[in-house]
Protein backbone atom coordinates (compact mmCIF):
# COMPACT_ATOMS: atom_id res chain seq x y z
CA UNK A 1 0.00 0.00 0.00
CA UNK A 2 1.21 3.32 -1.14
CA UNK A 3 0.01 6.43 1.21
CA UNK A 4 0.88 10.01 0.74
CA UNK A 5 0.69 12.82 3.70
CA UNK A 6 -0.20 16.16 3.01
CA UNK A 7 0.69 17.80 6.00
CA UNK A 8 2.22 21.36 7.07
CA UNK A 9 3.49 19.97 10.27
CA UNK A 10 6.83 17.83 10.16
CA UNK A 11 6.46 16.51 13.71
CA UNK A 12 2.61 15.21 12.93
CA UNK A 13 4.31 13.88 9.46
CA UNK A 14 6.72 11.40 11.44
CA UNK A 15 4.33 10.44 13.50
CA UNK A 16 2.27 9.28 11.36
CA UNK A 17 4.62 7.93 9.10
CA UNK A 18 6.32 5.80 11.70
CA UNK A 19 2.48 4.14 12.51
CA UNK A 20 1.85 3.55 8.86
CA UNK A 21 5.32 1.83 8.04
CA UNK A 22 5.31 -0.36 11.68
CA UNK A 23 1.31 -1.41 11.41
CA UNK A 24 0.52 -1.42 7.73
CA UNK A 25 3.89 -2.19 6.24
CA UNK A 26 3.05 0.74 4.35
CA UNK A 27 5.26 2.75 1.92
CA UNK A 28 4.86 6.75 2.67
CA UNK A 29 5.74 9.82 1.10
CA UNK A 30 5.28 12.94 2.34
CA UNK A 31 3.86 16.65 1.41
CA UNK A 32 4.50 19.83 3.44
CA UNK A 33 1.78 21.86 0.47
CA UNK A 34 -0.44 21.80 -2.12
CA UNK A 35 2.16 22.39 -4.89
CA UNK A 36 4.63 19.06 -3.41
CA UNK A 37 1.37 17.27 -2.90
CA UNK A 38 1.10 17.91 -6.76
CA UNK A 39 4.46 16.99 -7.67
CA UNK A 40 4.10 13.76 -5.88
CA UNK A 41 0.70 12.82 -6.91
CA UNK A 42 2.44 13.30 -10.65
CA UNK A 43 5.60 11.36 -9.70
CA UNK A 44 3.92 8.64 -8.52
CA UNK A 45 0.64 6.13 -7.95
CA UNK A 46 -0.54 6.13 -4.31
CA UNK A 47 -3.49 4.19 -3.02
CA UNK A 48 -5.03 6.28 -0.16
CA UNK A 49 -4.05 9.94 0.26
CA UNK A 50 -4.07 11.23 4.07
CA UNK A 51 -4.66 15.80 3.61
CA UNK A 52 -5.17 18.07 5.98
CA UNK A 53 -7.26 20.94 5.62
CA UNK A 54 -5.16 23.36 7.19
CA UNK A 55 -2.31 23.52 4.44
CA UNK A 56 -0.35 27.09 3.75
CA UNK A 57 -1.18 28.71 0.60
CA UNK A 58 -4.09 26.22 -1.13
CA UNK A 59 -5.97 24.61 1.46
CA UNK A 60 -6.94 21.37 1.54
CA UNK A 61 -10.57 22.09 0.90
CA UNK A 62 -9.68 23.33 -2.08
CA UNK A 63 -6.86 20.86 -3.13
CA UNK A 64 -9.42 18.15 -2.51
CA UNK A 65 -11.53 18.43 -5.83
CA UNK A 66 -8.45 18.55 -8.08
CA UNK A 67 -6.93 15.59 -6.63
CA UNK A 68 -10.65 13.83 -6.78
CA UNK A 69 -10.59 14.84 -11.05
CA UNK A 70 -7.19 14.12 -11.87
CA UNK A 71 -6.38 10.87 -9.67
CA UNK A 72 -10.00 9.63 -9.20
CA UNK A 73 -8.74 6.29 -8.20
CA UNK A 74 -7.17 7.50 -5.78
CA UNK A 75 -9.10 7.27 -1.80
CA UNK A 76 -8.51 10.42 -0.40
CA UNK A 77 -9.07 10.71 3.98
CA UNK A 78 -9.30 14.10 5.06
CA UNK A 79 -7.83 14.84 8.31
CA UNK A 80 -8.56 18.09 9.86
CA UNK A 81 -8.25 19.73 13.57
CA UNK A 82 -11.57 21.66 13.19
CA UNK A 83 -15.10 19.32 14.26
CA UNK A 84 -17.36 21.75 12.61
CA UNK A 85 -19.68 19.13 10.60
CA UNK A 86 -19.54 21.73 7.95
CA UNK A 87 -16.04 20.60 6.95
CA UNK A 88 -16.98 17.19 6.92
CA UNK A 89 -20.12 18.19 4.46
CA UNK A 90 -17.50 19.85 2.33
CA UNK A 91 -15.20 17.01 2.00
CA UNK A 92 -17.53 14.24 1.39
CA UNK A 93 -19.34 16.23 -1.57
CA UNK A 94 -15.96 17.22 -2.96
CA UNK A 95 -15.26 13.75 -3.07
CA UNK A 96 -13.64 12.12 0.21
CA UNK A 97 -13.88 8.95 1.12
CA UNK A 98 -13.21 9.51 4.81
CA UNK A 99 -13.16 12.65 7.19
CA UNK A 100 -11.27 12.30 10.86
CA UNK A 101 -10.52 14.67 13.53
CA UNK A 102 -7.02 14.76 14.31
CA UNK A 103 -8.00 14.30 17.78
CA UNK A 104 -9.20 11.12 16.93
CA UNK A 105 -7.55 9.98 14.18
CA UNK A 106 -5.14 7.51 15.97
CA UNK A 107 -7.95 5.62 16.95
CA UNK A 108 -9.47 5.30 13.94
CA UNK A 109 -7.44 5.84 11.18
CA UNK A 110 -6.44 2.08 10.40
CA UNK A 111 -10.05 1.33 10.30
CA UNK A 112 -10.67 4.23 7.96
CA UNK A 113 -7.59 3.49 5.64
CA UNK A 114 -9.04 -0.68 5.30
CA UNK A 115 -12.21 0.72 4.71
CA UNK A 116 -11.54 2.81 1.88
CA UNK A 117 -9.25 0.49 0.83
CA UNK A 118 -12.32 -2.05 0.21
CA UNK A 119 -13.95 0.58 -2.07
CA UNK A 120 -16.60 2.07 0.79
CA UNK A 121 -16.52 5.31 2.75
CA UNK A 122 -15.98 5.99 6.33
CA UNK A 123 -17.97 7.81 8.36
CA UNK A 124 -17.58 8.10 11.85
CA UNK A 125 -20.42 7.54 14.58
CA UNK A 126 -20.44 10.96 15.74
CA UNK A 127 -20.09 12.52 12.10
CA UNK A 128 -23.36 9.76 11.06
CA UNK A 129 -24.92 11.47 13.75
CA UNK A 130 -24.51 14.95 12.95
CA UNK A 131 -25.17 13.99 9.13
CA UNK A 132 -28.07 12.40 10.49
CA UNK A 133 -29.58 15.57 12.28
CA UNK A 134 -28.45 17.58 9.27
CA UNK A 135 -30.37 16.01 6.63
CA UNK A 136 -33.27 16.01 8.88
CA UNK A 137 -32.75 19.68 9.33
CA UNK A 138 -32.89 19.04 13.50
CA UNK A 139 -29.97 20.73 13.56
CA UNK A 140 -29.31 24.80 13.94
CA UNK A 141 -28.39 26.61 10.97
CA UNK A 142 -25.40 28.90 11.17
CA UNK A 143 -24.73 31.42 8.03
CA UNK A 144 -21.80 30.03 6.56
CA UNK A 145 -24.00 27.39 5.38
CA UNK A 146 -25.42 29.42 2.45
CA UNK A 147 -21.61 29.68 1.38
CA UNK A 148 -20.36 28.65 -1.74
CA UNK A 149 -17.31 26.46 -1.70
CA UNK A 150 -15.19 29.25 -3.37
CA UNK A 151 -16.73 31.61 -0.82
CA UNK A 152 -16.41 29.56 2.25
CA UNK A 153 -12.54 29.43 1.23
CA UNK A 154 -12.55 33.23 1.34
CA UNK A 155 -13.84 33.65 4.42
CA UNK A 156 -11.58 31.60 6.08
CA UNK A 157 -8.37 33.68 4.29
CA UNK A 158 -10.34 36.87 5.23
CA UNK A 159 -10.84 35.38 8.90
CA UNK A 160 -7.03 34.66 8.88
CA UNK A 161 -6.13 38.23 8.08
CA UNK A 162 -4.97 37.53 4.40
CA UNK A 163 -4.58 40.72 2.27
CA UNK A 164 -6.80 40.72 -1.16
CA UNK A 165 -3.30 40.32 -2.71
CA UNK A 166 -2.83 37.40 -0.62
CA UNK A 167 -5.96 35.91 -1.25
CA UNK A 168 -5.27 36.20 -4.82
CA UNK A 169 -2.42 34.15 -5.05
CA UNK A 170 -3.13 31.87 -2.75
CA UNK A 171 -6.70 31.07 -4.93
CA UNK A 172 -5.08 32.08 -7.96
CA UNK A 173 -7.78 34.28 -8.85
CA UNK A 174 -7.65 38.05 -9.84
CA UNK A 175 -8.00 40.48 -6.34
CA UNK A 176 -11.27 42.38 -8.48
CA UNK A 177 -12.64 39.06 -7.83
CA UNK A 178 -11.59 38.28 -4.06
CA UNK A 179 -13.61 41.74 -3.81
CA UNK A 180 -16.28 40.23 -5.58
CA UNK A 181 -16.55 37.06 -2.99
CA UNK A 182 -16.13 39.40 -0.06
CA UNK A 183 -19.20 41.13 -1.02
CA UNK A 184 -21.47 38.05 -1.59
CA UNK A 185 -20.11 36.63 1.74
CA UNK A 186 -21.14 39.99 3.76
CA UNK A 187 -24.65 39.83 2.07
CA UNK A 188 -25.01 36.04 2.47
CA UNK A 189 -24.21 36.93 6.19
CA UNK A 190 -25.57 39.72 6.85
CA UNK A 191 -22.34 41.69 7.89
CA UNK A 192 -20.71 44.39 6.99
CA UNK A 193 -16.81 44.57 7.64
CA UNK A 194 -13.67 41.99 7.70
CA UNK A 195 -13.91 42.21 11.46
CA UNK A 196 -17.64 40.94 11.97
CA UNK A 197 -16.16 38.10 9.75
CA UNK A 198 -13.09 37.45 11.60
CA UNK A 199 -15.10 36.93 14.78
CA UNK A 200 -17.41 34.94 13.39
CA UNK A 201 -15.21 32.30 11.84
CA UNK A 202 -13.17 33.10 15.69
CA UNK A 203 -16.70 31.69 17.02
CA UNK A 204 -17.55 29.04 15.05
CA UNK A 205 -13.56 27.28 15.03
CA UNK A 206 -13.43 27.79 10.85
CA UNK A 207 -9.80 29.16 11.59
CA UNK A 208 -6.82 28.01 13.55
Amino acid sequence: MKILLIDDHAILRAGLRRLLTDDLAAEVGEAADADEALVQLQREAWDVVLLDISLPGRSGLDLLPAIRSAYPAVRVIVLSSFGDQQFAVRALRDGAAAFLTKERAARELFDAIRTVMSGRRFITADLADQLASLVACDGPKVPHDTLSKREFEVLRLIASAKSPTDISTTLQISTKTVSTYRARILEKMGMSSNAELMQYAIRHALVD
